[in-house]
């Protein structure tokens, strides 16, 4: 009897140990096995949305408390993922929901594996499978959610404050928070106010550009400018020197005919005169 006792115990312990361990297996949403990069978000639950935390080959995963998944990896960051559950059949209510239909594309007929939820416009998203580079905005066949918030990130807390807590941040990249508390995504704003922050730039892009050719066309106007004063004052300099080559020359020429004048003058005195009587 003490036996009997002995091993409905050891094999209850065995079973408590063992049957978490058999639940965290992670399933994508088709129901297909994932790799041991993807692990439960909360492994102490008995079903959990699943994301790549134990990814080595690159950056892991951050799970949101909705079970969805913030990837952190490469060209990859910032974007939402739905990538699965502990639950094989996705129908658990701890598994992930963000996408409507997660067992089906948005063509309503192959399996997917996991979702990217695509951020279309101010709390506007949608859904497209994972691998598809077509955008999903304005398929009308997509499925589309309307929301504020797609979650909130769960980080391991460093600090004494055991006490989760949630704190919006001002747009969905919340890759820079490190503080270790839950924060809320909230929707970034896209399509018209993207547009007209693209018209900003473009007027802000166009004003520097202006005033960059300005600068430029009166950089080149001054480099003329001088190039064109520096010739003059050449040329006006070679015009004196050779006026006043000119001058002296003639200065020259003067100064020579006036001493030959003189010579001539100093001659005349000293020949003799005639008396003006005339011999026989």
């Amino acid at each position: 009897m003490v036996s009997q006792l002995s091993f409905l115990s050891v094999f209850t312990i065995f079973t408590f140990l063992i049957a978490p361990t058999i639940a965290q297996q992670c399933y994508g949403l088709d129901g297909s096995t994932l790799d041991s990069s993807y692990a439960p978000c909360n492994p102490n639950a008995k079903h959990s949305g699943c994301c790549a935390t134990k990814r080595t080959n690159g950056s892991p995963d951050i799970c949101l408390d909705n079970g969805l998944c913030m990837a952190t990896n490469n060209e990859q960051l910032g974007m939402i993922w739905q990538s699965g559950c502990t639950d094989k059949t996705g129908q658990d209510v701890a598994c992930p929901k963000m996408c409507p239909d997660a067992t089906t594309d948005f063509n309503g007929s192959n399996p997917v594996v996991a979702w990217q939820v695509q951020t279309c416009d101010y709390g506007r998203y949608c859904c497209r499978a994972a691998g598809d580079r077509r955008s999903c905005c304005g398929n009308s066949s997509a499925p589309e959610i309307i929301t504020d918030s797609v979650g909130s990130l769960l980080l391991e807390t460093t600090t004494a404050d055991t006490t989760p807590s949630t704190n919006k941040l001002p747009h969905a990249a919340a890759s820079a928070v490190s503080t270790g508390k839950p924060f809320e995504i909230t929707a970034v704003p896209t399509g018209d106010s993207c547009k007209k922050e693209r018209q900003k730039i473009a007027i802000v892009g166009g004003t520097v550009g202006g005033l960059f050719g300005l600068t430029v066309l009166a950089l080149v106007s001054a480099i003329y400018w001088m190039h064109k004063r520096e010739r003059r004052q050449r040329r006006l300099k070679e015009h004196y020197e050779t006026q006043f080559s000119q001058t002296n020359a003639y200065r020259k020429a003067l100064a020579s005919t006036a001493v030959s004048m003189r010579t001539s003058t100093s001659l005349e005195e000293f020949r003799p005169k005639s008396s003006g009587v005339v011999q026989q």
